[in-house]
């Protein structure tokens, strides 16, 4: 639930670039045009929650800095807007919990800095390796059953050695390093943890539960392993096209299904290229048992191969599409940021014997606990 509210908010917040970043996105085939700005992060390379300070140099004086950060899935989110000083430069320090979320993935960063009255953009990259943190403290031991098991699976922790009725702050690292905060539980009267916990619509990989004890200070930590199942049980086959199989960030997919029920609900999901699942919307369909419609793919979209999959709720009937998304996406710019992960209805122009009656339009969010 935490990953969902942070990746909301993250969401929100980069709605507030969108129309710089049309731009932006606009210039980077063009990089030699940044030959009058430059653009540095120090340090180049940095560990989870460091703070690193950027610095602009070479823009318009005084003038306001868009500053945007690609993460390594090519997702893209806004930083902040700084003012450049007299001589068009400008420093920025700043924690790596971008946006406010509590975890960051490791890997490669790159910045973008635009001036939005000189056009001037310029980029740095950082690097971002996972953060020190504490063994296992002696005389603390933690298991997890199973060891291994697929999505949709309970995981069972036991901990021993804590204090008696002490607080243990929880958290969980996913496969590409980031943190999921899971709170805090209190130990039983012999220093014992039991905790559950299920993963369904989760990325595939090893994990590591921690436990850290509040007043001893000990910690424990176990992994295990999670990977891909088929969550659903259909009855039959449907049909279901997305199109374009191949399209960038920043544009349209086109839906298109059939040879489901007449009339009955029928569930959307996409299943990510770290096989992470994520819900889209839910269609009602018409009396041919087909549907139409679009969805907005933006820049905080990851890219790779990813699954849509169409689901009849009544009929059990299922269909899947895959596409790839690719970086940028020049061709359709960002002109109504509340599109972006919604399903939308597509009415035809002349009755057709296979309507689309309603539309349910859900945001996409991150994937539940």
């Amino acid at each position: 639930m935490e990953r969902e509210r942070q990746r909301r908010q993250r969401r929100i917040a980069a709605w507030s670039f969108a129309s710089i970043l049309a731009l932006i996105l606009g210039l980077f085939s063009i990089r030699s045009f940044a030959s009058s700005a430059s653009l540095t992060v120090s340090p180049t390379t940095a560990r989870q929650n460091d703070t690193v300070t950027l610095t602009g140099v070479g823009f318009q004086p005084n003038e306001i800095v868009s500053v945007w950060i690609t993460y390594p899935d090519f997702t893209v989110f806004g930083v902040a807007e700084v003012a450049a000083n007299g001589d068009g430069n400008f420093s920025y320090p700043y924690l790596l919990d971008f946006l406010g979320a509590t975890f960051t993935p490791t890997g490669k960063y790159t910045y973008t800095a635009f001036g939005k009255s000189s056009s001037r953009v310029a980029f740095a990259d950082l690097q971002v390796q996972i953060d020190n943190a504490p063994p296992t403290s002696q005389g603390i031991t933690m298991h997890v059953m199973p060891g291994r098991d697929s999505q949709g699976s309970y995981f069972v922790i036991r901990g021993e050695g804590f204090g008696p009725n002490e607080t243990l702050a929880l958290w969980l690292r996913y496969p590409d390093n980031s943190i999921g905060d899971l709170g805090q539980i209190t130990a039983g009267p012999g220093g014992v943890l039991d905790y559950t916990l299920y993963l369904s619509g989760a990325p595939i990989g090893r994990y590591a539960f921690t436990g850290y004890g509040l007043i001893t200070g000990r910690t424990g930590i176990a992994e295990f392993d999670l990977t891909v199942d088929d969550l659903t049980t259909p009855t039959g086959a449907a049909n279901l096209r997305v199109s374009p199989r191949t399209g960038d960030q920043r544009s349209f997919a086109l839906f298109e299904g059939s040879g489901f029920q007449p009339k009955e609900i029928v569930s959307i999901w996409v299943t990510l290229p770290d096989f992470s699942t994520l819900p889209v919307g839910d269609v009602y369909v018409g009396d041919a048992g087909a549907f139409l419609a679009e969805l907005y793919l933006g820049e905080t979209e990851p890219v790779g191969k990813r699954t849509y999959t169409a689901y009849g709720n009544t009929s059990g009937l299922r269909a899947i599409s895959e596409i790839t998304l690719e970086p940028g996406g020049l061709e359709t710019l960002f002109d109504d940021p509340a599109q972006e992960g919604q399903l939308d209805i597509i009415l035809p122009e002349q009755p057709s014997p296979d309507p689309v009656e309603e539309i349910t339009t859900t945001v996409t969010v991150s994937v539940t606990l």
